[in-house]
């Protein structure tokens, strides 16, 4: 099993700060509400005002849970486009033409 790169991870956080930017803009929500709705505390805002590095994926399904979306839904997104460990895990998942 390989590591993740420094510049994976990181292209990874910026993934995820766009693509919950773009859902709270969608649906007209806050980082603080989104936050609160999803998790109860203030995990996503201190993510969104980079004082936490990640997000962990427990946060990312409550995230889907608070917004109705699939882990599919959320993570197919342009946002996640230059991660290459993504990438790799839609062909596989792509259904044959």
């Amino acid at each position: 099993m390989r590591g993740i790169s420094h510049e994976s991870k990181r292209a990874e956080s910026e993934g995820l700060l766009r693509r919950i930017d773009e859902l709270c803009k969608k649906y007209n929500l806050t980082y603080s509400s989104l936050s609160n709705k999803a998790c109860g505390n203030s995990t996503i805002s201190s993510f969104m005002s980079k004082d936490q590095e990640t997000l962990y994926m427990p946060t990312i399904y409550s995230i889907c849970l608070a917004l109705n979306l699939s882990l599919k839904e959320f993570f197919d997104s342009q946002c996640f486009d230059d991660i290459d460990e993504i990438n790799e895990i839609r062909n596989q998942y792509q259904k044959p033409e």
